[in-house]
């Protein structure tokens, strides 16, 4: 198993992409944390795993609450053992046009998104330099590098992501420690059944994906167990465009 004896924490691994995230490195052998806000969801997501036969617990944070992060990181410390990977996932995508996204919205897109990605990495880093093996992985998005998706304020949080993710590689790579992002666009989630209702609009959006499928949780999950394990060792700094060829056709 890629990911044996290792200790992962999700964010915002209590349902959708970070879910299957969990899901996928509890079967390569990680002992699984799933950080999220909502009890009742993370407390399923536990259970799911342990009735597959894998190991998982869950703690309560918001990604926005630094202190309530530094708690979360001491309790997992405390109780699990300190972390080898972690995955920053926890976002909200809220779409708007520009004349709709007014300050609030901004605020609230920009705080979770990327502030939130820089307290949770800032609330574990301690662990994850101390650790002989430390990945950190973070869920970006392909808006940030087409401007679609989820308006200016979405496509804005997951460029600074981006960004993030090319300074920490530079700043943390010489300690052993290999940060890369994820950049997933169509994926099999609520918001996509939002966006494509009916089958009309589902056949004119694989019309645009040169696989002619549309990307599952499962697509995102596999590519980041590898970037936690050994295996992806010496790739560093890198956004994976995870999009089934429809970006750069």
């Amino acid at each position: 198993m890629l990911l044996q004896n290792r200790i992962a924490l999700i964010t915002g691994g209590a349902m959708g992409i970070g879910k299957a995230i969990a899901e996928d490195m509890a079967k390569e052998g990680a002992k699984v944390v799933i950080a999220d806000i909502s009890e009742e969801a993370g407390a399923k997501a536990v259970e799911s795993i342990k009735q597959a036969g894998g190991e998982a617990y869950f703690v309560k944070c918001n990604v926005i609450d630094f202190e309530g992060l530094k708690s979360a990181a001491a309790e997992v410390a405390n109780k699990i053992g300190e972390v080898d990977i972690l995955v920053v996932n926890a976002g909200i995508s809220i779409k708007k046009p520009i004349e709709e996204v007014d300050e609030a919205l901004w605020d609230k897109v920009i705080d979770i998104n990327l502030k939130g990605s820089f307290l949770t990495v800032k609330a574990f880093l301690d662990q994850i330099k101390a650790s002989q093996y430390g990945k950190i992985v973070v869920i970006s998005s392909g808006s940030a590098l087409t401007g679609t998706g989820g308006g200016i304020h979405y496509a804005a949080s997951k460029a600074g992501q981006n960004a993030m993710v090319l300074n920490m590689a530079k700043e943390l790579g010489p300690l052993g420690i290999n940060v890369n992002a994820i950049a997933p666009r169509v994926i099999q989630t609520e918001i996509l059944d939002h966006l494509y209702p009916d089958e009309a609009s589902r056949k004119e959006l694989l019309k645009k994906i040169p696989i002619r499928r549309i990307g599952q949780p499962e697509d995102i999950a596999y590519l980041a167990s590898f970037l936690a394990s050994d295996k992806a060792s010496y790739i560093n700094g890198q956004i994976i465009l995870l999009d089934g060829g429809r970006t750069y056709q």
